[in-house]
């Protein structure tokens, strides 16, 4: 079997592709996370009473955890923090929709069970009303298939050392991932960060989500996530804004072309 050149491969240009594309999905999500953090606080108590805003820096640290660890080549790990994240925004999105208190506080204590517990059924209970029916029960499906699937990184799993055994016999150790690992795990990154979008979304005011996604001259704002077909949903939600009426045909053009995922 021919050794690896790892360093040739850390610099072929499939690998730096799918480089920048993490740094894009990282830079997009960050962007939309910090926006509708300074957004929401201009009413005065969602600082306060917004349980999904308060957990941002926590999901922000594990957005830098992968980060770094993807750029060491430990792939595995990655995906951890992938079913952390997505594990809570779901509680955080759930908690914001139905909690009965009115300080982060006292929303801890009232969901003290929920937080607990690794169980992610309840977002079955939850209604996503930015997505026509059909498509919410695909998104709701979706999200139970893509955490059922990271769970096999997070717990000890036949699936998880048997495809480490493969990657050990094409020489493919810690560290030694390269273009088509990456991908594959850029992929995984690709779907959960969308789920956590579509999350906060859900968990702020609808006039935070419009001022992100409308740019004051109608346009959609030009972000990574505009290639998801549940944010190109959310997006549409807003053509009803004057400033998108004389480019609405233009905007369904574009999102036809756009949409991959």
């Amino acid at each position: 079997m021919n050794k690896i050149n790892i360093k040739e491969e850390l610099n072929s240009n499939a690998y730096k592709d799918e480089w920048q594309r993490f740094l894009e999905m990282r830079k997009s999500i960050i962007k939309c996370l910090s926006f509708c953090y300074l957004d929401s606080l201009r009413d005065g108590v969602s600082d306060e009473q917004n349980f999904f805003l308060r957990m941002i820096d926590d999901i922000t640290q594990s957005l830098i955890s992968i980060e770094i660890i993807a750029k060491e080549g430990i792939i595995n790990m990655c995906r951890r923090e992938l079913r952390y994240i997505i594990e809570l925004s779901i509680k955080s999105c759930m908690i914001v929709n139905c909690t009965t208190k009115f300080t982060f506080k006292d929303q801890i204590i009232e969901y003290q069970k929920l937080l607990k517990s690794s169980n992610i059924n309840h977002i079955n209970s939850l209604k996503f009303g930015y997505l026509q029916p059909d498509l919410e029960d695909e998104f709701k499906t979706e999200v139970k298939r893509i955490y059922g699937y990271l769970c096999k990184y997070s717990h000890s799993s036949s699936h998880q050392i048997l495809e480490r055994l493969r990657r050990a016999e094409m020489g493919r150790t810690i560290g030694f991932e390269g273009a088509q690992e990456l991908k594959e795990l850029n992929n995984d990154i690709e779907s959960v960060f969308a789920v956590v979008l579509v999350m906060i979304f859900h968990s702020v005011a609808k006039s935070v989500v419009g001022d992100f996604m409308v740019e004051s001259n109608g346009e959609t704002v030009s972000w990574y996530f505009n290639k998801s077909k549940y944010i190109d949903m959310i997006d549409q939600q807003f053509d009803y804004k004057i400033e998108r009426q004389p480019i609405l045909t233009k905007l369904k053009v574009e999102r036809l072309a756009r949409v991959s995922f």
